[in-house]
């Protein structure tokens, strides 16, 4: 009897052919379109796949016969680890396997905020109106810019990188403080958040979501920033309070924000955000490449293929639950 795979989200064509390439021969995936799809096989599938929607308590509950979930990604955070845990089942992501991608669409967005990219073009194309002389006033470069980067992992180091060619002088944020050599090597250094705030042009966030990151960029914070300051935020939506960074923007605390996430996701049409010229939102797409879909596709089926041939963590990468289910395997 074949193992049942069950991918959770919709995804694209290219991430169904990927699923079906690497998961082997005993094994069958379905994948889900909608909350029926989900219904009809979550009490018999083996393990649980999702891309981006995450996975509730209340699934988890129904998956009588669950033995693994795996994130294709490194956002585990809609996923409920504390039930999964409770019930021995282990859960896996993909780190830094779309880092490259992610952390050339941060730098996208820093060059198409400080130039006003989309504002131009949609000028054109929809209004017919040629803006050059308005935009080339408020318009700056990145190069030689003060970056600071909130969060300094994969991605951060990625976009750290990217940011050498433009000569920024970069500064960083992180719990985990690099030594003072790897400092030197990488020409970047060390400044608390507040700092950051306070004396750099573009200010971008590379963190997770937890509840001690949750709206760690509030008015106080947006307050701290300079007037022609930018964000940009391709990590985590619930990171920005989304109501406080409409008002600075709207009150022209800051000349912009580029944004790939949001606290709720798809966002709403309704949120003013997407209403304000100086804002580039795009759909959570930093990740999105077929580079990084292949990457992370491979190494998120490795895993469970691995684990329902040996139904043992040993050779699991990425497993985040690992201590609380390691004693059950």
């Amino acid at each position: 009897m074949k193992h049942k795979v069950l991918m959770m989200d919709q995804v694209s064509p290219k991430m169904e052919m990927l699923s079906r390439e690497y998961l082997n021969e005993q094994t069958e995936i379905i994948f889900c379109k909608n909350d029926r799809d989900r219904e009809e096989h979550i009490a018999t599938a083996d393990v649980l796949v999702t891309f981006t929607n995450g996975i509730a308590k209340k699934w988890i509950e129904k998956a009588e016969r669950c033995r693994f979930i795996q994130k294709l990604g490194a956002g585990v955070n809609n996923i409920d680890i504390e039930e999964a845990s409770k019930r021995g089942i282990p859960v896996a992501n993909t780190v830094g396997l779309n880092a490259t991608s992610v952390a050339e669409h941060t730098v996208m967005l820093m060059l198409s905020t400080l130039k006003h990219l989309v504002q131009a073009h949609t000028a054109i194309t929809n209004e017919s109106r040629w803006l050059k002389t308005e935009l080339r006033d408020r318009s700056y470069e990145l190069s030689y810019k003060k970056v600071g980067l909130i969060g300094f992992g994969n991605i951060g180091k990625k976009v750290s990188q990217l940011l050498t060619g433009f000569r920024c002088d970069i500064s960083y944020f992180d719990i985990f403080r690099l030594t003072e050599k790897e400092e030197e090597e990488l020409g970047i250094s060390f400044k608390p958040v507040d700092d950051l705030l306070k004396s750099c042009d573009v200010i971008s966030l590379h963190v997770p979501l937890t509840e001690k990151t949750r709206h760690l960029i509030d008015a106080e914070k947006l307050a701290m920033m300079k007037a022609d300051a930018i964000l940009i935020n391709t990590c985590r939506g619930g990171i920005i309070d989304e109501h406080a960074l409409y008002q600075a923007l709207k009150n022209g605390q800051l000349i912009g924000a580029g944004l790939d996430v949001f606290e709720n996701e798809p966002i709403d049409q309704t949120n003013p955000l997407t209403r304000l010229p100086n804002v580039i939102v795009t759909p959570h797409i930093g990740g999105g490449t077929n580079e990084a879909m292949e990457a992370v596709a491979s190494e998120a089926y490795y895993n469970i293929n691995v684990f329902l041939c040996e139904g043992a963590l040993s050779d699991v990468k990425n497993v985040v639950n690992r201590e609380k289910v390691g004693s059950l395997r």
